[in-house]
């Protein structure tokens, strides 16, 4: 049974914004508003024990009252989920000629370090220990291929590996002497069947937008704005609810050095920008320090100037990036996709799958049950939201 209050928050944005430093002064005053908080590092490089001045590791380690963190230890994470299929991908690639060091890297997919890191939400989720988890995620690039992952790993385990096999130990003996390539044992089919529900559970808690959302820290920067929005079109194309946009490192008013006024007249710029681009999201703001921000006193002092009185563990701001609705007899799938022009945008109906592509984004959407003898009768992308209509 999941855990129906539990709160999730993701963190991510363009490497070297100052996520990590957010994302462990939003726990940090989490568990001092009287919370219990886990803090997770799901990126490679993990620097949350440099943030809290803690040695961290693959378990939850307390830092003060009410807050844990946790480092995850990737490779032992694949061991334990991965573990069986990736044997059987290592024979199987061996018995094709591959030398076995790179039969053993092939076995692991790009990305499955930060995957099965990430699922660790859904294990908090079913022991509901703790109250609030914050997530410390890869920086934006990873992050996109991160989320999108359980939907494409889902689509491949259920394509290649069908989990019905009723035949399997009837084949299994002839396969294996006229197959060029060993058969799958029953416990590898089992492992997939396992993982693939894993997956579809964590998928829909991350799509949970009551329960969990995304929080996007930028600079007020060019580049990072335009990653920003990039990522806010793929979360919303996803179904991944955005509740908070962080402006980090803004100049102090009080800094009055010449050298920084072309500066501070940039920045000011960007700011617009950023509310006009991202409204009605909620726009948060962090100044600039004068020195690092480690150790709790500092991320204390941040998390207080973040939030103020408002609640860090709180939704900012609750929508739906996919909605089904019903009008004159017909469905209409309804997808939020800011920042999107219409020659960005191609559509696919294929049996039960709907394939979007918006520039370079794809997504397979499995159509739901009450939609399967629906066809499309068109589509128009109205004031950010691509509306879908089946007859």
């Amino acid at each position: 049974m999941y855990s129906a209050s539990m709160r999730t928050i993701l963190f991510t944005g363009k490497g070297g914004v100052g996520k990590t430093t957010l994302a462990a002064a939003t726990a940090l005053l989490c568990a001092r508003r009287g919370h219990k908080t886990l803090v997770i590092s799901t990126d490679a490089a993990h620097s949350l024990s440099d943030s809290f001045e803690v040695q961290l590791g693959n378990s939850p380690q307390p830092i003060v009252p009410n807050l844990f963190g946790q480092e995850v230890n990737a490779l032992e994470e694949i061991e334990k989920k991965w573990g069986e299929i990736k044997t059987y991908l290592t024979a199987l690639f061996a018995s094709q000629g591959v030398d076995t060091i790179e039969a053993e890297e092939l076995s692991v997919f790009p990305g499955m370090e930060e995957l099965f890191s990430l699922m660790e939400i859904r294990r908090y989720s079913l022991t509901s220990e703790y109250e609030v988890v914050v997530v410390d995620c890869a920086p934006t690039g990873d992050t996109l291929r991160l989320l999108s992952a359980p939907e494409i790993t889902s689509w491949y385990l259920k394509h290649i590996f069908p989990i019905q096999r009723t035949a399997a130990k009837a084949v299994r003996p002839v396969a294996n002497r006229i197959l060029p390539f060993p058969f799958p044992e029953d416990s590898v089919f089992e492992a997939m069947k396992k993982l693939t529900t894993q997956l579809a559970e964590m998928k829909g808690i991350l799509e949970d937008h009551r329960r969990t959302s995304i929080r996007l820290v930028i600079n007020p920067e060019k580049m990072v704005i335009k990653e920003a929005q990039r990522a806010f079109t793929f979360f919303s194309l996803f179904g991944y609810s955005v509740d908070l946009i962080i402006v980090n490192r803004i100049i102090p008013g009080a800094v009055q050095d010449p050298h920084f006024k072309t500066w501070k007249t940039i920045q000011e710029a960007y700011l617009r920008q950023v509310e006009e681009n991202f409204a009605p999201l909620p726009i948060f703001s962090a100044e600039l320090y004068s020195r690092e921000i480690v150790g709790l006193d500092l991320l204390a002092e941040l998390g207080r100037s973040i939030y103020s009185d408002a609640d860090p563990a709180g939704l900012f701001f609750a929508h739906n990036p996919i909605q089904i609705k019903k009008a004159d007899g017909k469905l209409i799938l309804s997808v939020h996709l800011p920042f999107v022009e219409k020659s960005d945008l191609d559509l696919l109906q294929k049996g039960e799958e709907l394939f979007i592509k918006v520039g370079s984004l794809k997504r397979n959407i499995l159509l739901p049950r009450i939609m399967l003898n629906h066809a499309i009768e068109g589509a128009k992308l109205e004031k950010g939201r691509l509306k879908i209509t089946f007859v």
